[in-house]
């Protein structure tokens, strides 16, 4: 979202007016945030070779090496139109968006990673809750300029993006309160 404060203004827009202030996103929800959806899908994408295929290949236990196969087909320019560029817009369907597929992140036919709902759920649920509440913005140098963060990612067993800074803040008092009396207990 640092990147792409467009994506988050459209989304946080897309939250207030189905989630009000009042509370956290839920589950039932999901339905509702069409453009959230497409964000987590074009992040999935996005990021297909760095953030979540080693994880996948180390978590599900493939026995392929699926990074090039998925990449490439993340990136297919039949597919997804410029698809060098983030745009979560591509999936909601015409006249405002392509009508493009969601992409495979979690593999499939034999090999799908069984874990795929949880993680799906697992992430939608944390990212729209961020959104609903903070705002995720550049942060400023010492010359009072915004500095933008080189996107890098670490190899290995599993994959993360490098270090950058941010400023996360929450988005208003309401935002504030929401997250100070957040009910954290377990009650399970």
């Amino acid at each position: 979202m640092v990147l792409h404060p467009e994506c988050q203004k459209r989304a946080q827009q897309e939250i207030d007016s189905v989630v009000g202030p009042g509370r956290l996103p839920e589950f039932s929800d999901r339905e509702s945030l069409p453009y959230v959806d497409c964000i987590l899908q074009e992040t999935l994408r996005f990021v297909s070779e760095h953030a979540y295929v080693v994880a996948i290949q180390s978590f599900c236990l493939l026995q392929m090496e699926p990074s090039s196969a998925i990449r490439g087909m993340a990136l297919d320019e039949k597919v997804y139109t410029d698809a060098q560029a983030f745009n979560p817009s591509r999936y909601l369907p015409l006249p405002e968006g392509n009508h493009e597929p969601y992409p495979h992140p979690f593999g499939f036919g034999r090999r799908i990673c069984p874990g795929r709902h949880l993680a799906d759920a697992s992430v939608w649920i944390a990212m729209a809750s961020i959104l609903a509440t903070f705002d995720i913005l550049k942060p400023i140098g010492s010359d009072g300029k915004e500095i933008t963060p080189e996107v890098k990612f670490s190899t290995g067993i599993t994959s993360q993006p490098s270090t950058f800074y941010c400023h996360i803040r929450p988005r208003n008092d309401q935002a504030r309160d929401l997250i100070m009396h957040a009910d954290t207990s377990d009650n399970y």
